[in-house]
């Protein structure tokens, strides 16, 4: 029952443990240093805050090398040593966060730009190519054929929560050369930026651009619900007929999935394009999932549970104190959506379910007997108990299990689930079977293309 939460100061990406949000993206003011008066850009300035620059000023700013220090409270917070112009890093140069890690490369206005590399005081280094201070952890050959595209909408109900201040809404693709023959779809998880979905994805997305797949990943990764978020489900239409004008990929040839939260929503959207044809600009040729929750009364009742067996338990690891905030989110955000809980609005979870176990002919996942489906899942009960203090009750494995169990006794044999026991991990190398890596690229491409050349 594994699903993605963001905190305040620690952006939680999926692939990654916590990474701290090192870019500058906020809105800011020059301040002065008050013993040399040279003016320096700072972002969420408070009185608090001081700097000192050990370095020479031009115009009344800083610029050209030296040494850049904030303080808090008199106390060092953050120090910079490179280049500045105009008052901001530009040029090479490094922060080091006091207790928080490093950050070096090249910076224009602040912003880590190409080659850089990120050391965390988890011990996570991410050395590699920077693109507006986000890691895309793409061989530079697929850089180049990486493109960012904004697009017309607004954000105006928070269904893209990793962008600070923004609300425009975007989506990424990986061109490959030639002529495209089909394209892949990967949503986020709960709380996921695109970029993350790049860099956990980076072997089976350049493996699909050699076999003439384009990869899109859209800016969607607040999971309400495609039948309760009306803007998610325009924005992502819309999306998908852009690259069918724009790519001439035929509307047939597309293969949705995600993970998580975001495999909730491929899932979903792919029921809705049989079930409910005219609210869906294409219909998937295939689906997969990885370890998403599919049925919502389920998901419910096991973070209830959860916070019943474990919220008054002291001395609880990081790891169980982070399990019992997702069970906690969760209960009051389906609380917020439907109204209340399970057993009092029976039909409304029935109805955004992706499977229901308690509905003899699987709620919606009836729609999914006619094309292939994959679910991806390390069942490793070990884990979950030392780690999260659950069981196989609480996993999604049961319900993934049950879920294409009914799909297969109802005549779909192209229905699939991939026990990946022992392969989920994250980028630092940590152990979590909820993870992207549950997907091997070489044989998910494989499977593609044989639904793709049909």
């Amino acid at each position: 029952m594994i699903l993605r939460f963001t905190k305040s100061v620690f952006t939680l990406i999926i692939c990654f443990n916590s990474l701290i949000s090192f870019g500058q993206k906020a809105t800011g003011a020059y301040v002065h240093d008050v013993v040399t008066g040279c003016k320096i850009w700072a972002e969420n300035y408070s009185q608090k805050d001081s700097v000192t620059w050990k370095g020479t000023c031009k115009g009344g700013y800083a610029d050209g090398s030296g040494i850049l220090i904030w303080y808090k409270n008199g106390k060092e917070t953050t120090s910079y040593v490179g280049i500045m112009q105009k008052g901001k890093p530009n040029g090479h140069g490094k922060y080091t966060y006091v207790g928080n890690g490093e950050s070096e490369g090249n910076f224009i206005d602040g912003i880590l730009q190409g080659r850089g590399k990120r050391i965390f005081a988890t011990g996570l280094k991410l050395e590699g190519n920077y693109i507006d201070d986000e890691f895309l952890n793409l061989d530079e050959s697929y850089l180049k054929q990486l493109k960012k595209h904004k697009t017309v909408f607004l954000d105006s109900t928070d269904i893209y929560i990793s962008d600070g201040n923004s609300k425009s809404l975007f989506y990424y693709t990986v061109i490959p050369k030639g002529n495209v023959n089909g394209a892949l779809v990967l949503l986020p998880s709960s709380g996921e930026n695109a970029e993350s979905v790049i860099s956990c994805n980076k072997a089976l997305i350049q493996a699909a651009s050699e076999k003439s797949i384009l990869m899109i990943v859209p800016s969607i990764n607040n999971d309400r619900g495609l039948d309760d978020d009306q803007l998610a489900l325009d924005f992502f239409n819309a999306i998908l007929n852009e690259v069918v004008v724009k790519y001439k990929v035929a509307k047939n040839k597309f293969i949705i999935g995600g993970f998580s939260g975001g495999g909730m929503l491929a899932l979903r959207y792919t029921e809705m394009s049989r079930d409910k044809s005219d609210k869906t600009y294409i219909s998937p040729a295939a689906v997969f999932g990885v370890d998403p929750p599919v049925d919502l009364a389920g998901l419910y009742n096991t973070s209830k549970r959860d916070l019943i067996m474990n919220s008054d338990r002291t001395g609880l690891s990081s790891g169980k104190m982070n399990g019992l905030r997702e069970a906690k989110w969760i209960v009051e955000k389906y609380d917020k959506i439907y109204g209340g809980a399970p057993d009092q609005y029976p039909k409304r979870y029935i109805q955004c379910s992706m499977y229901s176990r308690s509905q003899k002919d699987g709620g919606n996942a009836r729609f999914l007997n006619d094309l292939p489906v994959r679910v991806y899942c390390d069942p490793d009960i070990l884990w979950a108990l030392k780690e999260r203090n659950r069981d196989y009750y609480d996993m999604n494995a049961a319900n993934l299990s049950a879920m294409i169990n009914f799909l297969n006794l109802n005549g779909n044999k192209e229905a699939e689930f991939i026990s990946a026991i022992g392969k989920g991990y994250r980028l630092d190398g940590a152990r979590h079977p909820h993870s992207w890596s549950l997907v091997e690229p070489i044989d998910c491409i494989n499977w593609m293309l044989r639904i793709l050349n049909k």
